[in-house]
C-alpha cells in the first residue's frame, strides 16, 4: 500500500524525496571537502624552531662579548655551586658530532640578572654563529632539547 502512495500520479512525494536526496548528497559533499581541507591544514603543523624556555628571533639580541663568532656558543651562568650542571653540559656537548660542537663559555652568575633570573638560579643561553642569542634554559633542563637546538643552530648558515 505504501508503494502505491509513493508512486501515485500527481503525488508530491517523489519531488520531496528527490529534494531530500539532493540535500543529503550536497551535505555529504560539503562534509568531505571540509574534512579534506582540515586534514591538509593539520597534516603540516608548525613546530617551534627552538625549544628553550625563551627564544629570540635571529639577529634581535646581541650576545655577551664572551660569545664566540662563527660557531654556536653555550653561555652558561652557573657559578661554582653546580658541579652537576657542568657535567650535564659536558654530556650534551660530547653527544654532538665534532663539527656541531659549540664553544662553552662559563659566565659570572651575577650577570644572569640581566635575563630576569633570580640570584642562585642557573641559566644557559644558546648563541648562533652570528653572535646573537637565540634561546635560553634554566636548570633543570631537558638535554634532548638543548642538543636538538644546538644541532639546529649548527646547521644554520
Amino acid at each position: 500500500m505504501v508503494d502505491r502512495v509513493l508512486a501515485a500520479p500527481g503525488s508530491r512525494a517523489p519531488l520531496w524525496a528527490a529534494a531530500l536526496g539532493t540535500a543529503v548528497l550536497l551535505g555529504a559533499l560539503a562534509g568531505a571537502i571540509g574534512h579534506l581541507y582540515a586534514a591538509q591544514a593539520l597534516a603540516t603543523p608548525r613546530l617551534p624552531e627552538l625549544h628553550g624556555e625563551v627564544t629570540w628571533t635571529p639577529g634581535s639580541r646581541v650576545a655577551p662579548s664572551s660569545a664566540v663568532h662563527d660557531r654556536p656558543t653555550i653561555v652558561a651562568f652557573l657559578g661554582r655551586g653546580c658541579p652537576p650542571c657542568r657535567v650535564l653540559l659536558r654530556r650534551i656537548v660530547r653527544r654532538l658530532p665534532e663539527a656541531e660542537r659549540p664553544v662553552v663559555v662559563i659566565a659570572a652568575p651575577s650577570s644572569a640578572a640581566a635575563y630576569g633570573v633570580a640570584p642562585g638560579h642557573r641559566l644557559v643561553v644558546l648563541v648562533d654563529r652570528s653572535g646573537h642569542e637565540r634561546t635560553g634554559y634554566t636548570f633543570p633542563l631537558a638535554p634532548a632539547f638543548v642538543e636538538g637546538d644546538l644541532r639546529t643552530l649548527a646547521a644554520e648558515r
